[in-house]
């Protein structure tokens, strides 16, 4: 049997997630054939779809992505209907590489030269100070080691710290709002997504209550 050479307009690799862009995207946002709204930051160390493993890892660093549809991993562009790319003429270098038959040209540049950011924000937006109160507080490699104590020891204090963590990513998300109106598109761009929508992967759950947030081991709460 011969050995498939060419796409087959399958879909897998447009359902698995939007590729992340590097500087030789920038010209697709410099020409607004990609927009804010079709953009979301994946922050380092957030849990991800990576194609060097082919399954959810960490970040390795903050990227920009094309974002996904409604909550799915599914590009913004894919018609699923059709099995078509919205953007074909005008898509971005990880999917111009892409291969399903031969990946080596695409793990190339897997991390490489990618945009974060810095790269798209104006250094004077006034919103980089929240973002900046973000990437110090709100780190998901804190999350991360905070979630591993937890879920070994069941200490209070730990469980309280991830909850305040996480509520506090959500107030500097309210207070962005409160000061520029921003969409869910845009805020997804400025913030990237919630911590607590990454919850699972650590095995946890959040609660919101009278009192505030709360987060519980999942195996716990199936116990």
């Amino acid at each position: 049997m011969s050995r498939m050479r060419s796409c087959k307009r399958c879909g897998t690799c447009c359902s698995k997630g939007g590729p992340a862009l590097h500087t030789e995207d920038l010209p697709l946002i410099d020409g607004r054939h990609l927009t804010i709204p079709d953009l979301i930051t994946i922050r380092a160390g957030e849990p991800v779809f990576s194609p060097l493993v082919n399954t959810i890892e960490p970040s390795r660093s903050e990227l920009i992505k094309l974002a996904g549809q409604d909550d799915s991993w599914t590009c913004h562009f894919f018609d699923q209907a059709q099995n078509l790319c919205g953007i074909y003429a005008n898509r971005p270098l990880e999917c111009r590489l892409l291969k399903c038959w031969e990946t080596a040209d695409l793990t190339q540049v897997i991390y490489q030269h990618c945009l974060s950011r810095h790269d798209i924000i104006p250094a004077n937006d006034d919103l980089w100070e929240l973002i900046t109160i973000q990437e110090e507080h709100c780190e998901f490699a804190k999350i991360a080691a905070l979630a591993a104590e937890f879920i070994t020891t069941c200490n209070s204090t730990t469980q309280t710290e991830i909850g305040r963590i996480v509520s506090l990513d959500l107030k500097i998300r309210q207070r962005a709002i409160q000061l520029r109106r921003l969409s869910v598109a845009e805020e997804l761009l400025y913030f990237g997504r919630p911590l607590f929508k990454s919850l699972a992967f650590y095995h946890l759950t959040l609660h919101e209550g009278p009192h505030g947030i709360t987060v519980h081991s999942a195996s716990s709460l199936g116990a």
